[in-house]
C-alpha cells in the first residue's frame, strides 16, 4: 500500500535534483534571500529579512528545507484537497521564511491575485502543518516525516 504521508514520490517539486540542498553551496543574494532552486528550474528562494546576520548558523536548516520541499507541498495540497479544495491546487510556492523551528510557505494563486500562508513546525522526526491561510491550530495528525 502506498504510504502517501511519507513515501518520496514525484510531484510537482519532486525533481530534488533542481534543489541546492548542500549547505555549503547555499549563497545570499539581493541581501535578503537565499536561493534553493535556480530560476529556470523551480524558481523559490528563501528570504531571510531581519535575519540575515544567521545566515551561516541557519545553513544546514535551510538545505534540510530545501530536502523536504517535495514532502511539504504535498501536505499542503492534501490538506487542501481534504477541506474544500477542486482538486486541483492552483497555487504556487513563491517565497519560504524560515524562523527555526517553523517554516512558512508563501503561496501565489495562479486564477487570482493573492496570497496565503502555510505553516508548519518542525519537531524531533517529522513537520506538523500548524496552519494553513486563516485556518489556525490544525491537529497535529497533519504531519509528514523527515526525508
Amino acid at each position: 500500500m502506498w504510504d502517501r504521508k511519507n513515501e518520496d514520490r514525484p510531484g510537482r517539486y519532486g525533481d530534488l535534483s533542481k534543489f541546492i540542498t548542500d549547505p555549503d553551496k547555499l549563497e545570499l543574494v539581493n541581501g535578503t534571500e537565499v536561493c534553493i532552486s535556480a530560476e529556470e528550474d523551480y524558481d523559490i528562494a528563501v528570504d531571510l529579512e531581519g535575519q540575515e546576520e544567521k545566515f551561516d548558523a541557519l545553513r544546514p536548516f535551510i538545505a534540510f528545507v530545501a530536502k523536504n520541499i517535495c514532502r511539504l507541498d504535498d501536505l499542503a495540497q492534501r490538506f487542501d484537497a481534504a477541506h474544500g479544495g477542486n482538486g486541483r491546487f492552483r497555487h504556487l510556492l513563491a517565497i519560504v521564511f524560515v524562523d527555526e523551528p517553523y517554516v512558512i510557505f508563501e503561496y501565489w494563486s495562479i486564477d487570482v491575485n493573492s496570497t496565503f500562508d502555510v505553516v508548519f513546525h518542525c519537531e524531533e522526526t517529522r513537520f506538523v502543518l500548524e496552519s494553513f491561510g486563516t485556518l489556525l491550530n490544525l491537529p497535529p495528525d497533519w504531519s509528514v516525516e523527515f526525508a
